[in-house]
């Protein structure tokens, strides 16, 4: 843990004051209604630079980060909403490569933490009707204008058209691989899941997506038309990263179309997010374990997510003892298969993450 985040404890207290583990959110009964008083309290923070907004199941994170180095190595100044972190919270907000300096994080927590507070006590906010991650990412908002960004990057969290970042107005919309996930929420077909994540679509903002599954991309060509707004989808391919990578291209070609392509490409490469395709050699490990050769992690938790990292694997030559874990809502027995059936994995242990959405671990 870095000296940035022990000093982010009384923020991280703080928010997890509006996280309620006991109940699911009511998915129809959700409304951005939340995120607008709060916009409009803190003086519309998320219009105060351009920004980027990325949706889909799989790769959004990667895409948001690869779009903010090409910023960076363009000469802007860039920061990056995301989620979930896998360490450290200044993983969900900072440059995208970096943390903020801890006075941007001190004076948005001060500010936010007072302005809602100011909405607590005149009743025009319950402590029921906000969530977490709106706070989180209207924090994030705050930090954006304190650090005078030029662009920022938001990473959908759950969905898009009910999602608290889908408050912004980008300069350019891009869309990972839409897969079936959350259907508790985002309903239990690929064309209702698909229309959660087109909702982020808006008049006047194009769209680039990856190649999409065939009835993903009638639903995200039908939204468009609806709004009279251009979607790009790109060729099929079979590298995932390679695809992630060119979405990553092509948006922020649709805002700066004079950028160098093979200034972007080698930016791409220097890339970096945790917990995706995360290798640590014994330089990167504890004494304790440094017997150990290597210790690859990652974040898959779709099937189809499960199979890229198992191929790219197999390319690799990766190959040992697996470690498990998953929250009740995944498709194990789809993710099991799929592992089984690689050959890859010597030994597998089971574990049960955390206390929220405890999954199954007898069934798993």
């Amino acid at each position: 843990m870095n000296e940035v985040d022990l000093d982010l404890n009384d923020l991280n207290a703080w928010l997890l004051g509006f996280l309620n583990f006991e109940s699911e959110p009511n998915w129809e009964l959700l409304k951005l209604a939340t995120m607008e008083k709060l916009c409009e309290k803190f003086g519309h923070p998320e219009r105060s630079c351009p920004c980027f907004h990325v949706a889909g199941s799989k790769g959004k994170g990667t895409i948001a980060a690869n779009i903010a180095q090409i910023l960076r190595v363009a000469g802007y100044k860039t920061g990056v909403y995301g989620s979930p972190h896998v360490l450290h919270y200044t993983e969900r907000v900072g440059t995208g490569e970096d943390p903020f300096a801890m006075e941007v994080y001190d004076q948005a927590f001060a500010e936010l933490k007072s302005g809602v507070e100011e909405l607590l006590l005149d009743g025009e906010l319950k402590h029921d009707d906000v969530s977490w991650f709106e706070l989180s990412t209207m924090f994030a908002m705050l930090c954006f204008r304190i650090a005078e960004v030029d662009y920022a990057i938001y990473e959908v969290g759950l969905g898009g058209r009910l999602d608290a970042t889908n408050v912004v107005v980008p300069e350019c919309c891009a869309f990972g691989a839409i897969e079936l996930e959350h259907t508790e929420f985002l309903g239990n077909t690929l064309t209702a899941v698909a229309s959660e994540k087109a909702g982020i679509l808006k008049p006047g903002v194009p769209a680039v997506s990856i190649a999409q599954k065939p009835e993903v991309e009638e639903v995200l060509q039908k939204r468009a038309e609806e709004l009279g707004v251009k979607i790009e989808f790109l060729p099929r391919m079979d590298n995932y990263e390679r695809a992630d990578a060119e979405v990553a291209m092509a948006t922020v070609k649709c805002v700066l179309p004079d950028l160098d392509v093979e200034l972007a490409d080698e930016a791409i490469k220097h890339a970096r997010l945790p917990g995706r395709f995360e290798l640590l050699g014994d330089e990167d490990l504890p004494d304790k374990f440094k017997q150990i050769p290597y210790v690859l992690l990652d974040v898959a938790h779709t099937p189809n997510s499960v199979k890229c990292v198992t191929e790219r694997m197999q390319r690799e030559n990766l190959h040992g003892k697996l470690l498990f874990g998953c929250v009740k809502d995944k498709r194990v027995e789809e993710m099991a298969q799929i592992l089984a059936q690689s050959g890859l994995f010597s030994e597998v242990y089971l574990t049960r993450p955390g206390d929220f959405k405890k999954s199954d671990l007898a069934k798993m």
